[in-house]
């Protein structure tokens, strides 16, 4: 076809004219890119210094911005603060179609297009658990979309090859956008033989093979979150079903969960030391995960940067843990030093492991002087 190099007017006009016949200008069929940042003038825009993406989601379209920071502007009227979404009020003369990354979409040659930029590549990977982004093959420009099509987009720019995928936008303008289910746990995928070898060094679960395709998998518990109330949950629980709906990975079941309804009564099926039973568990409110720390302290209102140093509290920690206080930073619990930089991966264990003892002892730096702080877990 003809290249859509002309004016605004033109260009729309060439637009029209292809999707009339049938024929629609695509990045990879095109010698620039004139035509998609034509588009992309019309279905972006800028408000109070952030871009923003106009995207249509059940016949309306929707004014969108990702950042990892959160955002502070009069026009914001719905937040995602684990993923950083943001929606926009306004709207532009255009909007982008979205569409799933899926074998057709990883079959093609993509590229990510600004107004000023335009870089070839294809898809590494889709994003597929509720805080994961998807991954292209090379540095997107910055504030671009995903595209092969000039008014349709797999996504659109969240930082460095990463882009905000339909799966998490859909979630985001629907009625659950912002808001994630808890029961309690942090799960592994396991295949059976790294299930019975976890079992036999529970101190180490990190040890376990890695799973086969001929082994079947399981839906392990490996941490509990020790403050939520009532936990009816094990350390190896083997997670079977959520309200009679099997679970088929980690990705379904962070989706499952994410999508219970907060205060409502989950069933959840396990095996415990080879016995099946049901637990009946109240759901609560996701506190930590995706861009936020994910401690297992946030259900109080503390919040730990990357140091392990306590930057907020909002409600006093249970028993003697009350006596941490802003600016401490955790050293060791129990004589065992907090590995840092494996997303409080590490604290986390310590924590429920010191629970599950029933007592904890901490080293803390208290205004430049290492202190001790002893106390009951429960």
């Amino acid at each position: 076809m003809k290249r859509c190099r002309f004016s605004l007017y033109a260009t729309l006009a060439c637009l029209r004219l292809a999707l009339l016949f049938g024929i629609v200008p695509s990045i990879a069929d095109a010698m620039s890119y004139q035509a998609c940042q034509q588009f992309y003038r019309q279905a972006t825009s800028v408000v109070d210094s952030k871009r923003v993406f106009s995207l249509q989601y059940n016949g309306k379209s929707y004014l969108l911005a990702y950042s990892k920071t959160p955002l502070s502007s009069s026009k914001i009227i719905k937040r995602d603060i684990f993923l950083g979404l943001y929606l926009f009020s306004g709207s532009t003369p255009l909007s982008y179609r979205i569409k799933p990354i899926d074998s057709y979409a990883n079959s093609l040659s993509l590229a990510g297009v600004s107004a000023t930029e335009a870089v070839n590549g294809v898809v590494v990977s889709g994003g597929r658990g509720i805080f994961d982004l998807a991954k292209f093959s090379k540095p997107l420009p910055k504030d671009s979309v995903i595209s092969n099509i000039c008014f349709q987009v797999y996504g659109f720019y969240a930082y460095d090859n990463y882009f905000v995928p339909k799966p998490l936008i859909d979630r985001f303008l629907s009625s659950k956008g912002g808001i994630y289910g808890d029961i309690g746990v942090r799960i592994i995928e396991s295949s059976q033989d790294s299930q019975n070898l976890a079992q036999k060094n529970p101190a180490n679960p990190k040890s376990t093979q890695s799973p086969t395709k001929s082994s079947p998998k399981s839906i392990i518990v490996e941490q509990i979150d020790i403050f939520f109330p009532n936990n009816p949950f094990l350390p190896r629980d083997k997670i079977v079903s959520i309200n009679g709906e099997s679970i088929k990975s980690s990705v379904d079941f962070e989706w499952k969960v994410a999508n219970l309804t907060p205060n409502s009564t989950a069933k959840i099926a396990i095996v415990r030391n080879g016995k099946a039973q049901t637990l009946e568990v109240k759901v609560l409110h996701r506190q930590g995960g995706g861009l936020l720390s994910d401690t297992f302290l946030e259900r109080f209102g503390v919040w730990l940067d990357s140091n392990l140093v306590i930057r907020s509290m909002k409600t006093p920690l249970p028993f003697n843990l009350s006596l941490l206080s802003e600016g401490d930073q955790l050293l060791w619990i129990d004589k065992t030093p907090i590995k840092r930089g494996d997303g409080f991966w590490h604290l986390r264990e310590l924590l429920m492991r010191a629970w599950l003892n029933g007592n904890i002892e901490l080293l803390i730096l208290h205004e430049g002087v290492e202190a001790f702080v002893r106390s009951q877990m429960r």
